[in-house]
């Protein structure tokens, strides 16, 4: 497979009018799309598409190591966070907010949207004191933006999301799914620390962490990640060839393709049963 980047992700929510304020209103996001169902979101700064899916009282409670980040300048923009959400908590039904903390050099405040998914503000500023965090592991360290996201277009809140950074999945063989990511999907991996690796497009800034856990919930395909691919054909090359060969790489399970307004694509779960999106970019 030979994808053009990393394009889109996507989170299941309870319903649309809890999930949706939190991402605009404490994260930065543009509401740029609508379906029935489901809202497609947009950072200014950050060429990743977020669609939220609307599934009901009834979807299941997410982990927090299934978790989406944004980034932030400063560490005291970390600290201001945590302020402004434990200010404004009931507002927004979160019911969850840890206190800031560094956790694999990044400085960051964790919490849990009404709909059960988890976020992380985050800050890299102290690792980067030392450039070489500027190029090693893929460089997801570094600032995810060319130009500042001005503060006076998220006013009142004490920081500004500067850019979407990254999502989060589960697995129990790092190795294996390290193999599938690059093997199968085309993209590429960097490890972290022994049991967490990064996957991205080298041409996309957002990238997936993927971290080994004991026990986690495979859970629908309203929670992917989409690759793009240059084309119709493309697209539907990588599904007969996946269908040939994927199962000796660890694919659990291989949609069929489908059609809608000219864009094709597919779903497949990876070794840990992760799900992704193989789509046309046309």
């Amino acid at each position: 497979m030979r994808p053009i980047g990393l394009t889109e992700t996507h989170m299941e929510c309870r319903y649309l009018k809890d999930s949706v304020p939190v991402a605009t209103d404490l994260l930065a996001f543009e509401k740029i799309g609508e379906r029935p169902g489901q809202v497609t979101l947009k950072h200014p700064n950050t060429d990743w598409l977020l669609t939220i899916h609307e599934a009901g009282p009834d979807a299941p409670a997410k982990q927090m190591h299934n978790h989406w980040g944004v980034r932030v300048e400063t560490t005291a923009e970390v600290d201001a966070a945590y302020e402004y959400l434990s200010a404004h908590k009931d507002q927004y039904k979160i019911d969850q907010i840890g206190k800031p903390t560094y956790s694999h050099g990044s400085y960051s405040v964790y919490f849990l949207e009404p709909g059960t998914n988890g976020w992380e503000i985050e800050c890299y500023a102290e690792a980067l004191r030392k450039d070489v965090w500027k190029t090693r592991a893929g460089g997801v360290r570094a600032p995810h933006w060319e130009t500042q996201y001005p503060a006076e277009r998220f006013p009142g809140r004490g920081y500004v999301p500067q850019g979407f950074t990254h999502g989060t999945l589960a697995c129990s063989d790092l190795q294996q799914s390290w193999k599938f990511y690059t093997d199968a999907l085309g993209l590429e991996v960097h490890q972290a620390n022994p049991h967490v690796i990064y996957v991205k497009h080298p041409d996309s800034k957002p990238y997936v962490v993927c971290a080994v856990r004991p026990e986690w919930k495979a859970f629908s395909p309203n929670f992917r990640f989409t690759i793009a691919l240059a084309s119709a054909g493309a697209v539907e090359e990588a599904h007969r060839k996946l269908a040939a060969t994927g199962k000796d790489l660890g694919l659990t399970e291989l949609r069929d393709v489908t059609r809608d307004n000219g864009r094709v694509s597919f779903l497949l779960s990876d070794p840990g049963r992760n799900w992704w999106e193989i789509a046309s970019s046309n």
